[in-house]
């Protein structure tokens, strides 16, 4: 219910397509949810996709940090969006 808080930050979303303890589907929709994410589906990994798949889940990190620019936090719209709610 707060994912409102994350719109304006680079967000990135790893999962696991055969994750048994959290559907893949949930990742899908969090990704619909915030504009401007990324999504990484690890086809056959499960929960853990880093540990299934270290190698591809440091290249994917890697790539997200060096071609996603930093978000810029201002204190004063956290604050509003912490007391107010989502816009």
């Amino acid at each position: 219910d707060r994912i409102y808080l994350v719109q304006s930050i680079p967000f990135m979303i790893v999962w696991g397509e055969r994750d048994p303890i959290v559907p893949v589907a949930h990742g899908r929709a969090a990704h619909e949810l915030v504009p401007g994410s990324r999504l990484e589906v690890f086809p056959n990994a499960g929960h853990f996709p880093h540990l299934d798949d270290p190698l591809r889940f440091v290249r994917v990190i890697l790539d997200f940090v060096a071609t996603t620019p930093p978000a810029h936090v201002d204190d004063e719209r956290w604050r509003e969006l912490l007391r107010n709610g989502p816009p």
